[in-house]
């Protein structure tokens, strides 16, 4: 099978996957689940945190589909207009005031 036959989820994962043979220390991958079903994003998210913890990999990702990484990831920098607007762990961050009123338009 041809990697054009596979689905767009199956290539990221073999995009990664081609990454890792060259034995890296951490893998920046911007956008992971950009047209991917939820169902499969959750799946590629599940793989990732295997990676990281049996091969000892830090990944940063850059996603805008937040509430697919909240329950994958360790720490998070909430970028808004070129700048980091806060960072912490997911959980704390999207309760603060300037992470809604910057996503939201609230307050």
């Amino acid at each position: 099978m041809y990697p054009t036959q596979i689905s767009g989820g199956q290539q990221k994962l073999l995009e990664v996957g081609r990454a890792l043979m060259s034995d890296p220390k951490m893998l920046l991958l911007d956008e992971p689940a950009a047209g991917v079903s939820p169902v499969l994003a959750r799946e590629m998210f599940n793989k990732i945190r295997e990676m990281k913890e049996t091969m000892k990999i830090t990944f940063f990702i850059i996603e805008h589909r937040i509430e697919l990484l909240f329950d994958f990831i360790d720490y998070v920098y909430v970028m808004h207009r070129g700048g980091i607007l806060t960072e912490g762990i997911p959980r704390q961050v999207v309760q603060e005031k300037k992470v809604i009123e910057a996503y939201l338009g609230e307050g």
